[in-house]
Formats: C-alpha cells, sequence, structure tokens
C-alpha cells in the first residue's frame, strides 16, 4: 500500500465540482458576453461612421472657406 490509497482523488472531485456547479453558469455567462461583445462592436461601427462623416463635413467646409473668393 502506497501513499495514494490513504489520498482523496483531488483530479475526480475538482472535474465532478465543475460539472455540477461551474459548468452551466460559465457557458450562459460566455453566451451573454459573446451577444454584448456583437451589439457593442455594432454600435462602435456606427459611432465610427458618424465621426468619419463629421469630419469629412468639417473638412469640406474650411475647404469651401478656405478657396472662396468673393
Amino acid at each position: 500500500m502506497g501513499i495514494k490509497d490513504y489520498l482523496p482523488d483531488f483530479k475526480s472531485s475538482l472535474n465532478n465540482f465543475y460539472d455540477e456547479k461551474l459548468k452551466d453558469t460559465i457557458e450562459n455567462k460566455s453566451t451573454e458576453y459573446k451577444e454584448l461583445a456583437g451589439e457593442f462592436i455594432d454600435k462602435s461601427l456606427n459611432y465610427q461612421k458618424a465621426l468619419l462623416a463629421i469630419g469629412i463635413g468639417i473638412f469640406l467646409l474650411l475647404a469651401i472657406a478656405y478657396f472662396w473668393k468673393e
């Protein structure tokens, strides 16, 4: 008999704990975070397009003001 016979099986107990308690929570949260990340990316792309349009508009107004001759 070795010392392994007296020690508990930590690997299987951790796997059982993960399967029983943590697996569902982690999977639900990961899908939730994926959805939130997708929404954030969509919104940031819209903001980026709006800022680009505003920047081009300001540039065109400055170009018109600079080259306008009366």
